[in-house]
């Protein structure tokens, strides 16, 4: 209890407001702490899922207005370089952006929609003509979807629908409408025009649906920029100025990140291991949430950096920014099981625990205090804290050195007689075991070398080694069975081409059955890498597993000149005929 006491009167929280009833349902994306009149007092805007645009003033509701939507995100811009500088309120709401003015409808931005494919206009204009079946047309489109076509979500209502007397009634109600293809908003974020004030001219930078990253003008009329991501993007952070250097960082929902700098989606992709669920700079890291209880933290460029192990799934993640005596730069790392965690760099320096998990967190000025955390608890609790202006969040104000477990004294054994017999002999003849030691370890390494010389000139290696040519060979196996494709490729390292030769494949033949044995190679040019497929079918009626043998043979030598052996992996059972 003592230790638990102590623990408090460190943190570098101050309780400051709890509304357990106000019935809160938003996200990070949906909570903005901002100057709304222009006279230094920060308000809290929250778009509540149950579309209310909620203001709060320090303790209480000052104003509550009706969504037309239910918001996706929520950012404040400055369009007005005249002083004093009132921000818009910009919400996200499907394929629209409403702009608020003082807290009044002042403008609606709608996305474009996005162009359809070739073949799915031509279906529904045949259609509507009249010189298509329905079922003509439903096989029309399931090949254009096959073939990498995105459909118009009208199409896909009809193709998912199975009754024929509902497909001609959907197709009745749609023929008077045009055919288009809107997408939707996924994620919103900001980015400074020319300067890095807080009141800054500012611009809106868009995620959609359809994979498009579309930066709009000050006044968010009209698109000046527009990127295509391979996915679509669920989270975006902007740092740097829009006429000078910007990065804009996707997370995107195919689990990779991508990098737009300067106008141009670099090359470098970002591949998680799980799903994101949060995304922030800080400084020159890129921090990504994933849903697997870790926070990755990447260079820029690309390289991971660290990973942040946490006890709990991740609900929000948060940067602390300070603009004191000295700049700090800080992590806030919600977690489900009610824990708010402050990391500096690798460095826990503080943990909050509340009631409500917040799935909601802002860090910013709240009224006259410059430093404030402002939570949204998973039951609709609005929580908010101070940070004390005497908090240190350097690294080095966590106790350094080794956890406090290992204060612990370990429970050690009594020395015995045969242990104190053992350390008398390492001590007489220490010499004499080491010699003993380095001989054995020449040995091995002697052995160990023989070997794998003796894999490679046998062609029972990765990559052949045999007089005369060099050959490297990988194996991929595709499918879940009973039906396999094994795919080998095939590259000569050498500097002269290679001929005369065969690819012979060996399996078990109670287990599967090989459409092809036996394969004559091209000739075989340096540098270039030559594909084979081969069908591999599973017979084994429990699915059962083995390996698969292919070599690469000459046909003047006796021995392969490089082989692979292909785990083959458990298959499904066969559907019986």
């Amino acid at each position: 209890m003592a230790s638990m006491a102590a623990a408090a009167a460190k943190s570098p929280w101050l309780h400051a407001w709890r509304d357990p009833v106000a019935d809160l349902k938003a996200f990070s994306p949906c909570m903005r702490l901002v100057d709304l009149n222009g006279d230094g007092d920060y308000k809290l805007i929250v778009a509540d899922a149950e579309r209310r645009l909620k203001v709060y003033r320090n303790t209480s509701l000052i104003s509550e207005n009706v969504l037309l939507d239910v918001p996706v995100s929520m950012c404040v811009t400055y369009t007005e370089a005249s002083k004093p500088r009132v921000p818009c309120v910009s919400v996200a709401s499907g394929p629209h952006v409403f702009i608020y003015r003082r807290l009044r409808p002042y403008y609606k931005f709608t996305v474009p929609p996005t162009p359809m494919a070739q073949a799915e206009s031509d279906t529904w204009t045949k259609l509507n003509r009249g010189d298509m079946e329905i079922g003509q047309a439903v096989d029309a489109l399931i090949n254009a979807r096959d073939s990498g076509a995105a459909l118009t979500t009208r199409s896909v209502d009809l193709i998912n629908t199975d009754s024929a007397d509902e497909r001609r009634a959907l197709v009745d109600a749609w023929r008077s409408s045009p055919l288009t293809h809107q997408t939707v908003i996924t994620c919103m974020e900001t980015i400074k025009k020319n300067m890095d004030d807080d009141d800054a001219l500012s611009q809106l930078v868009i995620g959609t649906e359809s994979g498009s990253v579309l930066i709009l003008d000050v006044g968010g009329v009209t698109i000046v920029s527009r990127f295509q991501l391979p996915s679509a993007p669920v989270y975006i952070a902007v740092t740097g100025l829009c006429d000078v250097e910007y990065r804009i960082v996707c997370a995107c929902r195919n689990g990779s990140v991508y990098t737009i700098k300067n106008g141009e989606l670099t090359g470098t992709a970002i591949e998680l291991e799980a799903q994101p669920c949060g995304l922030v700079r800080v400084d020159k890291l890129i921090m990504v949430a994933c849903m697997g209880s870790v926070v990755h933290a990447y260079h820029i460029k690309g390289k991971k950096s660290y990973s942040l192990y946490q006890p709990a799934p991740v609900a929000a993640i948060e940067v602390l920014t300070l603009q004191r005596v000295r700049s700090a730069k800080a992590l806030l790392v919600s977690l489900h099981n009610g824990e708010v965690r402050l990391y500096s760099e690798k460095t826990v320096v503080a943990t909050l625990h509340v009631d409500d998990p917040a799935v909601g967190m802002r860090f910013g000025a709240y009224g006259r205090e410059e430093a404030a955390l402002a939570l949204v608890g998973k039951a609709g609790t609005l929580v908010i804290k101070m940070l004390q202006r005497t908090a240190n969040l350097d690294a080095s104000s966590a106790p350094p050195g080794p956890p406090s477990e290992q204060d612990i004294p370990l429970a050690i054994p009594k020395k015995t007689k045969l242990y104190v017999e053992q350390t008398q002999r390492e001590r007489e003849q220490a010499t004499e075991m080491h010699r003993i030691f380095q001989r054995d370890l020449c040995k091995l390494r002697l052995n160990t070398a023989r070997a794998y010389v003796k894999v490679l000139t046998d062609g029972q290696g990765p990559q052949s080694y045999t007089v005369g040519t060099s050959v490297r060979l990988t194996a991929q196996v595709q499918g879940l069975g009973p039906l396999f494709k094994l795919k080998l490729n095939l590259q000569n390292m050498g500097s002269k081409p290679i001929h005369e030769l065969e690819m012979s494949l060996s399996g078990n033949p109670m287990l599967y059955r090989l459409r092809t044995r036996v394969l004559k190679l091209p000739l075989l040019l340096p540098s270039l890498t030559y594909r084979c497929e081969c069908d591999v079918e599973s017979i084994d009626e429990s699915g059962a597993s083995d390996a698969i043998r292919v070599y690469v043979c000459n046909t003047t030598s006796k021995l392969p000149i490089i082989s692979a052996v292909v785990n083959m992996p458990l298959s499904e059972a066969p559907v019986p005929e």
